[in-house]
């Protein structure tokens, strides 16, 4: 973030997100063994993408009024707390009824919006 600026790496972190989790989704058909070596190693990744994409917003907080940072971070984090519990909500109620092909098929397009979001925001 700070060669490049917050915008590249908030860009790029979704980015590996929602390619791991559109990748997630071909697990469903792979053997238990090799479901979970892939399943650890996009873990992985999409855990990477959403922590770069995380310090790069914050990045963008601080940049912001430093009389309002405090606030500011805040509410980037009660923000990411909601979606994240609305997500866990939704993915279970997905789980039950289309299984893991719905799970992943929330959470790739969530990150697909949210790429989406990044892609058009003003810097």
């Amino acid at each position: 973030a700070d060669r490049r600026g917050p915008g590249v790496v908030t860009r790029l972190g979704a980015l590996l997100v929602v390619l791991s989790f559109a990748a997630m989704s071909v697990t469903a058909w792979l053997d238990r063994g090799a479901a979970i070596a892939v399943l650890v190693v996009l873990a992985i990744v999409f855990d990477f993408g959403v922590q770069a994409a995380l310090v790069a917003h914050q990045t963008i907080v601080y940049s912001l009024d430093p009389a309002a940072r405090s606030r500011l971070n805040a509410l980037l984090f009660t923000g990411m707390f909601i979606g994240m519990a609305t997500g866990a909500a939704l993915g279970s109620l997905l789980l039950a009824h289309w299984g893991w092909l719905g799970v992943t098929g929330l959470a790739t397009v969530a990150s697909a919006a949210a790429l989406v979001v990044r892609l058009t925001a003003d810097e």
